[in-house]
């Protein structure tokens, strides 16, 4: 897979994983503290888009000892700045799989994106039921919002 952040050097590239089979690179990861580990979030958030993949899990539990470094780059993801727009499985597989497992104070810096899913979601969001997830996180931290009809962001303007 491709690195998400071109600025990353040779001896950062070279820890991260090569395939998705790659779960040793994940094992040698988890020495590494909190500094070395973050310019190379973005990239391990790649592999968590399918969750299926074999290295998707043991890449989810090293984020979630990190989520003070997690928080920012799956923000991005949950605003389409990061990867394909729209990606209803990656939003969906970083919410129930880091983000409901955060603390209280993490989940409430993405406070703004989850509002935003549960009640204006995407056609990808819908397909993959994230509204319903950032609707349970938020009943957890007792946000209330305006729900609405959870029109969809990308639906076509009713014309008469």
């Amino acid at each position: 897979m491709a690195s998400q952040d071109n600025n990353l050097l040779p001896p950062q590239l070279a820890l991260l994983p090569k395939s998705k089979m790659d779960t040793e690179a994940i094992e040698q990861m988890s020495h590494l503290d909190a500094r070395t580990l973050e310019p190379l979030i973005p990239d391990l958030l790649v592999w968590i888009q399918d969750a299926n993949w074999p290295i998707a899990w043991p890449i989810v539990e090293l984020l979630r000892k990190h989520p003070s470094i997690v928080v920012g780059p799956v923000r991005k993801i949950l605003r389409d700045e990061a990867g394909e727009k729209d990606d209803g499985e990656w939003k969906h597989n970083c919410l129930t799989s880091l983000v409901a497992d955060m603390d209280k104070e993490h989940k409430l810096t993405l406070k703004e994106e989850l509002v935003r899913m549960a009640s204006l979601s995407t056609k990808g969001e819908k397909e993959w039921e994230t509204a319903d997830t950032a609707k349970e996180i938020l009943e957890e931290l007792g946000v209330t919002f305006e729900a609405g009809d959870n029109a969809s962001r990308d639906a076509e303007p009713e014309t008469k």
